[in-house]
């Protein structure tokens, strides 16, 4: 026997999930069987999980040769047999999204004229990347369109070796890799032939629905995601539930949502402009009460205040409006825990340092430079505290 050797029983049949092995070798870096259900890490597709013995298997990876390795949690100790079992759900998981890239690969050659150059499985979402850049959403829906008229015509699937040499490639989706000698072919029955060594189901039924979910520019490609089966009913059911609560929210149908979030986003804008512009004319009649009311420390004048109905944008459009007269040191606070420190320009003093120490030691944070400090301090903090001791350090030095 090659010790480098596993027998790769997913091959044959990916719906066995149950087998009995014996160890080749065991070490830190994991167990290595004569035989494996266990599908390994490769070609855009993601490993199985699951048991083997008492071990849980949490990675699969190609090794040396022809073998198998598996990744354990724990001490991998074992030696002589094992009985291994792969986590199914998982496994057809994979096997339909693998699937379900194979028919819509083949989708978009057929609808846009645009061959897969790579494939990329996730946990949640599934990746390809498609060569140029002419998609767009009518042919991303012809494509999707035609995948799933395939699914529905319940097409069966069947896998052949065949020798390099017997093998015309001009009927083949994707070319052999060079040093293949003999080819593993999925064929989708009179739509798809490709060379693949991946877990994929017997008829195109089972995989339900693939749904596109979206397709963006990367790298000189489209990136198409989509969901495929199970994941794609799974999307379908919390998307329905979220269209459903806006619905009810909003007093309109699902189909109107779009136009009715349109509207409102477009109120909400025009609600801010009139509030920045109300904003600042109370900013304008505000400092001046504030200055009228100030105190003086040498010929500067001193502005404490909390404003608790107040907000770090609103505080923001106030301190500015105060800046922008002659001798002047504001410190200023709002309900919301913003807090500005500032400075007219001609007014030569430190703000910042002792503005962010006081502000950290309350638990709060912020930052700023000289004559200026943006701070927040966290709910339940006394602003007033903070204002007190700030004033009296500032008296301390002017």
């Amino acid at each position: 026997m090659n010790i480098r050797h596993t027998d790769k029983l997913y091959l044959d049949d990916p719906y066995e999930t149950n087998f009995r092995a014996t160890v080749i070798s065991a070490s830190p870096r994991g167990i290595v069987l004569d035989r494996s259900c266990f599908y390994p890490e490769s070609g855009g597709q993601m490993c199985d999980r699951g048991k083997l013995g008492d071990f849980d298997v949490v990675d699969v990876q190609e090794g040396d040769g022809e073998s198998i390795v598996h990744i354990v949690r724990g001490d991998a100790t074992a030696q002589g047999e094992l009985d291994g079992h792969v986590d199914w759900e998982r496994r057809f998981d994979h096997m339909q999204q693998h699937t379900g890239q194979h028919v819509l690969s083949r989708a978009f050659i057929d609808t846009a004229g645009l061959a897969t150059v790579s494939f990329h499985m996730g946990e949640d979402t599934c990746t390809i990347d498609l060569n140029g850049q002419g998609l767009d959403p009518d042919r991303s829906a012809r494509a999707e369109e035609l995948a799933n008229r395939i699914i529905a015509e319940n097409r069966p699937l069947t896998t052949r070796v065949v020798p390099i040499a017997e093998l015309d490639q001009s009927e083949l989706r994707r070319k052999v890799p060079d040093g293949v000698e003999n080819v593993r072919l999925v064929d989708i029955a009179d739509f798809d032939v490709i060379p693949c060594c991946g877990t994929h189901v017997a008829a195109t039924g089972e995989l339900r629905l693939i749904k596109v979910l979206k397709h963006e520019k990367v790298k000189g490609n489209d990136r198409v995601y989509f969901k495929v089966g199970a994941r794609a009913i799974v999307d379908y059911s919390e998307k329905h539930d979220i269209l459903h609560a806006l619905s009810s929210r909003l007093s309109t149908s699902g189909a109107d949502i779009a136009a009715r979030v349109n509207k409102l986003l477009e109120e909400n804008r025009a609600g801010r402009k009139a509030n920045r512009r109300l904003a600042r004319k109370l900013a304008v009649v505000e400092k001046d009460l504030l200055l009228a009311a100030a105190d003086s420390v040498g010929s500067t004048r001193l502005v404490v205040c909390l404003i608790p109905d107040a907000d770090a944008d609103y505080l923001r459009t106030l301190s500015n409006e105060i800046r922008s007269e002659a001798d002047v040191i504001a410190l200023l606070a709002a309900g919301d825990g913003s807090v500005v420190c500032v400075a007219s320009s001609g007014v030569s003093v430190d703000l910042a340092g002792p503005a962010v120490d006081l502000a950290k030691a309350m638990g709060g944070s912020g930052g700023g430079k000289g004559a200026f400090a943006r701070l927040t301090l966290p709910r339940g903090v006394d602003l007033s505290k903070f204002l007190d001791e700030m004033e009296e350090d500032v008296r301390r030095r002017m």
